[in-house]
């Protein structure tokens, strides 16, 4: 057993821990809602069979959450929103095994279940935006008058506590917080005196008054009180997470601390163990209290926290005063003065195979004419917003080989750097035929008709020599040879400086290519697919800008894997594909809009996105969490900090879009990451999307997602650990009740740290294109 590091005189027990378990068993504040339930996705191909082929890209590595994970903490330095009024916070906590939550004196939330299952409560309250914001947790592991639990079995047992929240202001738990224990034992004096696991007689709890008033607003901790001790979820585990059974209202299986075996009363469903009832008290839950804590809380983001004894202090109030003045980041968000637009002005994007065969004509015919027509000739015939189609993959390359770091992949700013380079060739392609009103998309999601046919994009792979494609609308698209980026200039006329200079042969490929073909090549698989139900977890996901991202580009958020294959990247590498080392147009991530089919499989891409700023609406003042300071790159720019990646940086500097170049207006003003999401935001964006406004038209159940419910899960504590606060060495044993009940098929959880190793290796080999 380990000393505490700071002894304190307790009085003896007295029952006091059992007196107060027996006050809790019933009665429970019920706080927050259900949380909103996944409908099934629209009608659309799920992955081939037997998975995706070799080279379609993949998504999260390891077992998919089962439950639908929601994020209440940014992981990036979002700005500053100003404050008008009264704020909601909302957050998730987990204590092992029961906690009551205080904020700013008032009582918010009770957990509902007092042993088991290990749950976590989401919880909703509201700040009024002027004072210090104060936190206040008690939390208590289960323990009999010896201080031990599981009494009435052959093997009784010391269990552990620990607590780890999250809040959507920023706060989470860590050693800043200030601890006071109340209740623990066994003491070091009956342990000496012969206090064991098979001599509970002779074991001795004590315990101190609570502080007075520790829960008021304005209270202030002293020397009794000390710094939280971190811990590691390797060290205290986190126990049998729960699964919600809807149909029954039930959460988990309970078990009793004394027996270990699951309660008697209504199959273990939503029961507490008392003393006077030893089958248990029926309790009412909602799903939002019966959460998996392994799915909303994350060691990448806070901290598991007790005191100093994780396994001898029982009760344990734990105290953290955030000044109202804390800012997330030195960075104020900028005001967003876009006009939110009618209801029905907007142009709608739709899928390419719902247009029909005469909209799908002008389509096409229009990319031939810029493909086909020089910049001058298309200003003087179709206007001021006409690009020629090779602009677009120059301005894709300039970006992608900017020596500072690739600034339209590899970050936070993908997205509103493709949102706008989708917006500016959509601009160009309605100024050469405005009857066209929106450019399509590609749902991959949709197998039947296939879109690799001569009446759309052609054979995958190419039929032709070097697999080029020679059927389809845009057969025989050529690529340019010769290139010089000479030819090129900014909106304002400058000259580009890149290091862009095309392939090692003279043609509009990337640097390494040496392929001669002079037209679009294609080496993968017309059996690509993607499955609608992780486009909707991506689209419907409860977090952050770069909780999307990681979803849609890696499959990983959180250190969670959420989805078999990734929205971007996959296409690239199924569709485009490799012939031995060499890319395909659409694979290279240099290049890929060579590819006609780049710009369809994109707009798709913003169709997530943009689905998700709409389900994240609430976060718009922050600019949906989008990285203001602090950033650094992933895969190709993993550790890498540099101009254009943050909110306020203007989009590759090198050749920018202006407020012109998308329809913003005549100023060449260059456009930063806040404008992108000012301005082609849902409410505010000159299109829209068919799903979007279907879903808003009916109940949206088309458009969300469904998840499995969850096996209940354990990881058990490790046997030695050195606390993070302290040089100390703990010794452990294994908490039991972190063990699997007899007949409960339970799998164990991969730990944080693996997961998250998992996640860094996946983001290293993302796509770019």
């Amino acid at each position: 057993f380990r000393k505490s590091s700071d002894p304190m005189v307790r009085c003896s027990f007295h029952g006091a821990v059992l007196g107060f378990y027996s006050a809790i068993m019933t009665g429970h504040a019920q706080t927050g809602g259900g949380q909103a339930g996944g409908g099934p996705p629209p009608s659309g191909g799920g992955p081939p069979p037997g998975g995706a082929p070799p080279g379609m890209g993949g998504g999260g590595t390891g077992t998919l959450v089962a439950t639908e994970p929601h994020f209440a903490v940014n992981a990036e330095k979002q700005c500053n929103a100003a404050t008008t009024g009264p704020v909601t916070i909302t957050g998730y906590i987990y204590c092992d095994n029961y906690f009551e939550f205080w904020f700013n004196g008032a009582l918010v939330a009770k957990d509902p279940m007092t042993f088991t299952p290990h749950n976590a409560v989401e919880v909703s309250f509201e700040w009024d935006g002027v004072s210090d914001k104060e936190y206040a947790i008690m939390c208590m592991d289960y323990a009999s008058t010896s201080g031990y639990e599981y009494t009435e079995t052959d093997a009784p047992q010391l269990g552990d506590g620990v607590l780890i929240a999250e809040f959507s202001d920023g706060t989470v738990t860590s050693s800043a917080w200030s601890v006071f224990v109340v209740t623990s034992g066994p003491t070091t004096a009956s342990i000496e005196a012969g206090c064991s696991a098979t001599n509970l007689g002779a074991c001795v709890v004590e315990t101190v008054e609570e502080p007075a008033g520790w829960v008021d607003r304005g209270f202030a901790v002293d020397e009794s009180w000390s710094s939280a001790t971190e811990y590691t979820a390797d060290v205290a585990g986190w126990g049998r997470t729960p699964s919600w059974n809807s149909s029954a209202s039930c959460c988990g299986t309970a078990t009793s601390p004394m027996t270990q075996g699951p309660l008697p009363l209504n199959g273990g469903c939503s029961v507490n163990y008392a003393p006077d009832s030893p089958d248990g008290l029926a309790v009412a839950v909602v799903q939002s209290e019966c959460l998996d804590p392994t799915v909303v809380l994350s060691e990448l983001r806070s901290t598991m926290i007790w005191s100093s004894d994780l396994e001898r202090d029982n009760r344990v109030l734990f105290r953290l005063t955030v000044p109202a003045d804390t800012v997330s980041s030195s960075v104020e968000c900028p005001v967003c003065d876009a006009a939110v637009k009618a209801a029905g002005s907007q142009r709608e994007r739709k899928e390419v195979r719902t247009l029909s065969a005469d909209e799908w004509k002008k389509v096409v015919e229009a990319m031939w004419i810029m493909k086909t027509t020089s910049q001058a000739d298309g200003v003087a015939a179709y206007g001021a917003s006409f690009r020629t189609y090779d602009y677009f993959v120059v301005k894709h390359a300039v970006a992608e080989r900017d020596l500072r770091g690739d600034q339209a992949h590899g970050g936070p700013m993908f997205m509103t750097w493709h949102t706008a380079f989708t917006l500016e060739f959509e601009n160009a392609l309605l100024s050469v035929d405005p009857s066209i009103l929106a450019l399509p998309y590609w749902d991959a999601s949709i197998v039947e008709p296939s879109v690799f046919t001569e009446d759309y994009f052609g054979s995958c792979p190419g039929t032709g020599p070097g697999s080029e494609v020679v059927d389809g609308a845009f057969k025989n698209w050529p690529i340019t040879s010769n290139f010089t980026l000479d030819i090129y200039t900014t909106a304002t006329g400058e000259a580009i400086v890149s290091p862009f200079a095309g392939s090692q042969v003279g043609m509009l490929r990337g640097a390494t290519s040496t392929r001669t073909e002079t037209v679009v090549m294609r080496f993968g698989s017309d059996a690509y697919t993607f499955a609608s139900n992780d486009f909707w977890k991506c689209s419907n996901l409860d977090g952050y800008w770069n909780d999307w991202y990681g979803c849609a580009e890696g499959g990983i958020v959180g250190g969670l894997s959420l989805v078999n294959a990734v929205i971007h990247g996959g296409a690239h590498q199924g569709i485009g594909g490799k012939s031995g080392s060499d890319s395909s147009d659409f694979e290279d991530p240099t290049t890929s809009p060579n590819d006609p089919i780049f710009f369809f499989h994109h707009a798709n891409v913003d169709r997530s996105a943009f689905h998700w700023m709409a389900n994240n609406a609430d976060k718009r003042a922050t600019y949906y969490g989008y990285p203001a300071e602090d950033v650094t790159g992933a895969g190709q720019n993993a550790g890498k900090s540099f101009y254009g990646q943050s909110l306020l940086d203007t989009m590759s500097d090198a050749w920018p879009f202006t407020a012109q170049d998308l329809g913003f207006s005549d100023s060449t003003e260059a456009q930063t990451n806040a404008d992108i999401l000012c301005r082609v935001a849902p409410p505010t964006a000159v299109y829209t999307y068919d799903s979007l406004v279907a879903c808003a038209a009916g109940d949206g159940s088309a458009c969300k997602a469904t998840w499995e419910a969850a096996e209940p899960t354990t990881t058990p504590a490790s046997t030695t650990v050195v606390a993070e606060s302290s040089t100390t060495v703990v010794s452990t044993t294994s908490d039991i009740e972190n063990t699997t009940v007899a007949g409960s098929d339970q799998a164990t959880a991969s730990s944080a740290s693996d997961i998250g190793a998992a996640a860094l290796g996946l983001v290293v080999l993302l796509h770019r294109s």
